[in-house]
C-alpha cells in the first residue's frame, strides 16, 4: 500500500470516529465499514407526546485498492448493495439510509471512472413514506488528490478535499 493512501486512509478513519461507529475490517480491500444513525424528534412537554421523529443512517465501506478498473468498481457496488440492503429497516419514522462507497486508489482506468459517475441506485419505500435508499460512491486518487463521485455523493467531495489537501501538504 502506498504512503498516501495508507496516511488518507488513517485520517479519514480518525475523522469518522467522532460520529460514526467504525468497525476495522481488513478483509483485503475492504478496510472498514463505518455506521452513523441520526434520530430527531419534536414533541410538546413531555417526550410521550412525541409530534413527529425522523431517523438517518448511514453505512460507509472504506476500500483501499492500488488500481480501480471498471471491472472492480462493479464489485464493490454490488458488495455493498448485498451487505448494506439487509441494514436498510424502514418504518414510519425512517427517513433515509445511505449505503456508501468510498474507494482509495493509486491508479485508475478512465472507464472505471466513468463507470463510477453512471452508478446509482434509489430504492423508495411505501411511496416514500417509510422513507428512502440511495447508493453513493466516491473515489479518491491518492496520488494525485482528484476525486470522482457520483451524482448522489457529489456534496462527499467537498467533505474529502481537506482530507486529500492534508495528505498533499504532508508528502512536500
Amino acid at each position: 500500500m502506498s504512503q498516501q493512501r495508507e496516511l488518507l486512509e488513517q485520517r479519514l478513519l480518525q475523522a469518522y470516529r467522532a460520529y460514526y461507529d467504525v468497525e476495522v475490517l481488513d478483509q483485503g480491500e475492504l478496510r472498514a465499514r463505518c455506521d452513523y444513525h441520526s434520530r430527531q424528534s419534536q414533541y410538546v412537554l413531555v417526550k410521550k407526546a412525541e409530534l413527529w421523529a425522523a431517523e438517518s443512517h448511514e453505512y460507509l465501506y472504506l476500500y483501499s485498492v492500488p488500481r480501480l478498473t471498471a471491472r472492480r468498481v462493479e464489485e464493490i457496488f454490488q458488495a455493498v448493495l448485498d451487505d448494506g440492503t439487509p441494514r436498510v429497516k424502514p418504518h414510519a419514522e425512517h427517513m433515509c439510509t445511505h449505503l456508501t462507497a468510498l474507494v482509495l486508489y493509486d491508479q485508475a482506468d478512465p472507464e472505471a471512472l466513468e463507470g463510477l459517475k453512471k452508478l446509482k441506485k434509489r430504492r423508495e419505500f411505501k411511496l416514500s413514506l417509510h422513507g428512502w435508499m440511495e447508493f453513493r460512491i466516491a473515489a479518491v486518487d491518492a496520488v494525485s488528490g482528484e476525486i470522482a463521485t457520483n451524482r448522489s455523493a457529489r456534496d462527499m467531495s467537498k467533505a474529502l478535499q481537506p482530507f486529500v489537501d492534508s495528505v498533499a501538504k504532508s508528502k512536500l
